[in-house]
């Protein structure tokens, strides 16, 4: 009995945790799983504040994104890559073109993406995005937005758009020697943690991201992108923020089973040293 339940514990610690989307963590070293769009940015719609509701894309471009590894973003590097595991996805590049990338896909989301620690769906990830910032108008600048949609009900459950240079947006700039214009990106990586009413139970979610270029053709945006699922994801280097919403990480399944195996191995040395006593 006492061996099928230390089995019981190895096998949970070895299992994936919470997978809402295939190859979240791009772990394939590719976008196995994934749905590309491909355009080009002939500028935003309307006038700021932006939405998805903003995004235009017109035919052109081409698959400029990568799945990267270890190493470091000249145009941003404050950020650690990979986030999370050997692979980080990125989403456009840094040349020029006008050129848009984006990544989609839908699952239902069930009872398995359920925290233990809390009773509460959840969808998970991290994002942070790297900008050229050449002053234009805003509807012309590099951006990228994030949105997850219920695609069952219709409904937008979380969303973010950022611009270039957008007034009350928080960015690190820096200025690279290749193009001696200004990039802005995310001091950090974004850690988003978005509980998800239970009333979505079974839903299909969508998650999409995008990264474009400026509408003129001349200066860069991407995004780099980890971590899709409903647990939270343990960052490769130095501690990340804690997910939104959250105070500090929470464990997830693998490591609850770790834990739930230390205090089984525990216990059974204990009994079997007041045997030998």
């Amino acid at each position: 009995m006492r061996m099928r339940i230390v089995m019981l514990a190895l096998l949970l610690a070895s299992s994936p945790a919470w997978a809402i989307f295939t190859n979240g963590g791009f772990e394939t070293g590719n976008f196995t799983g994934w749905t590309f769009t491909i355009g080009t940015n002939p500028g935003l719609s309307g006038s700021p504040p932006f939405t998805g509701a903003s995004v235009v894309i017109a035919s052109g471009g081409s698959n400029t994104s990568a799945v990267v590894g270890a190493g470091q973003d000249p145009r941003a590097p404050q950020l650690t890559l990979p986030r999370a595991g050997s692979f980080t996805a990125r989403v456009n590049d840094f040349n020029n073109g006008a050129i848009i990338n984006s990544i989609k896909q839908s699952a239902p989301i069930t009872s398995a993406d359920i925290d233990p620690a809390d009773g509460q769906l959840h969808v998970r990830f991290s994002y942070a995005a790297v900008l050229e910032d050449p002053g234009h108008a805003p509807q012309q600048q590099p951006y990228f937005f994030v949105r997850l949609r219920d695609l069952t009900k219709g409904t937008v459950l979380y969303e973010d758009f950022t611009y270039s240079g957008q007034p009350g947006k928080t960015f690190t700039t820096t200025v690279w020697s290749g193009t001696g214009t200004p990039w802005n990106s995310n001091t950090q990586f974004q850690n988003t943690d978005i509980v998800v009413p239970m009333s979505a139970l079974n839903d299909t979610l969508e998650i999409e991201t995008l990264g474009a270029d400026c509408s003129l053709g001349g200066h860069g945006g991407y995004v780099y992108l980890d971590g899709f699922g409903s647990a939270v994801v343990p960052p490769s280097g130095p501690a990340a923020p804690a997910p939104v919403g959250t105070g500090t990480d929470i464990p997830t399944l693998s490591e609850w089973a770790l834990i739930l195996l230390s205090m089984l191995l525990a216990a059974l040395g204990m009994q079997a040293y007041r045997r030998r006593s």
